[in-house]
Parts: C-alpha cells; sequence; structure tokens
C-alpha cells in the first residue's frame, strides 16, 4: 500500500502540471500543432493520475516527457491508421468504384459499412481534427470520441477487407 495520502499524492500531480505542462506542450509541438500538443498534454496526465507509486519517481521531468514521448507516438499511429482506413480513390483498383471526376465524399463512400456518426467521427478525425476539436463537432467528449473511432476504426476495416477478398 502507498505511504501518500491521496491528498498528497494530487498535489503532487498539481505541481508536476504547473511545472512541467509548458515543458511537455513545446515537446510535442515539434511533431503536431498547437491544440494536438495540448491534447498529448492532457494524455500524458491522464497516464499520470492512473500510475501507482508516482511518489518514487526521481526524475519527473524526464519520466514525463518519456511517457509524453510514448502518448504521441501512439497518437500519431492511431492519426496514421484512420487516414489509411479511410482509403484514397487512386488507391483503389481500377474500376473498383466507377469511374468518376469529383472528389470521394466519404459518407457516401462508406455509408452502411457503420454508424453514420462513427463514419462522421472518422472522417473528422482523417482530416486532421483532434479529438478535442471532433468532440467540440459532435458534442462529446475526448475520450468518448477517442474510444468511439476505436471501436468503429476496426469495424470499417474489417468489413472493407471482407469486400476484398
Amino acid at each position: 500500500m502507498s505511504s501518500v495520502s491521496p491528498e498528497e499524492r494530487e498535489n503532487l500531480i498539481k505541481e508536476w502540471y504547473q511545472t512541467y505542462s509548458s515543458f511537455l506542450h513545446l515537446y510535442a509541438s515539434q511533431f503536431v500543432d498547437f491544440h494536438s500538443a495540448e491534447e498529448i498534454v492532457q494524455e500524458t496526465f491522464r497516464v499520470v493520475c492512473e500510475t501507482a507509486d508516482i511518489h518514487e519517481i526521481r526524475y519527473p521531468k524526464a519520466w514525463l516527457r518519456k511517457v509524453a514521448s510514448l502518448v504521441l507516438k501512439n497518437w500519431l499511429r492511431a492519426r496514421e491508421k484512420w487516414r489509411a482506413i479511410l482509403i484514397e480513390l487512386e488507391a483503389l483498383p481500377e474500376g473498383a468504384l466507377g469511374q468518376r471526376e469529383d472528389p470521394v465524399n466519404v459518407e457516401l463512400e462508406y455509408a452502411g459499412f457503420i454508424k453514420p456518426d462513427e463514419l462522421r467521427l472518422l472522417e473528422l478525425l482523417s482530416s486532421g481534427y483532434t479529438y478535442a476539436d471532433a468532440a467540440r463537432e459532435l458534442d462529446s467528449t475526448a475520450e468518448a470520441c477517442r474510444k468511439r473511432a476505436k471501436r468503429a476504426g476496426a469495424v470499417l476495416e474489417a468489413k472493407l477487407r471482407r469486400c476484398e477478398a
């Protein structure tokens, strides 16, 4: 059992946030836009809140940067996955969807594969929206958008693979 009271733990997390959040934001901003960097910082501190025995961490700045680095890698990997799932027209075999001059309307293209609201979420994410931006657009929370996107992406990917086979 931890020798630190919940209040002490909360104060330590607040202190770290006040001390290191700007540093983490600057670090993340090297790789992503301003708002996405904020999302990376928030996700980093979500991980901190779920970590046991944080009072034993001797070098919090280095540890937080490492956590932010892992969060950033996961964030970038997820972003690439959403882009890959929503296939570009040029990537499809010739004649697979017929010929057209108009840009692909993702909502029409994939209608029926997943629920319309989930498809809208994936479209927002693939166009560069952060989970927080999508949450505001869809009147939800960033965490709910992240979970819904993960589930919807898996379902869409599975259905698209079955269509290819």
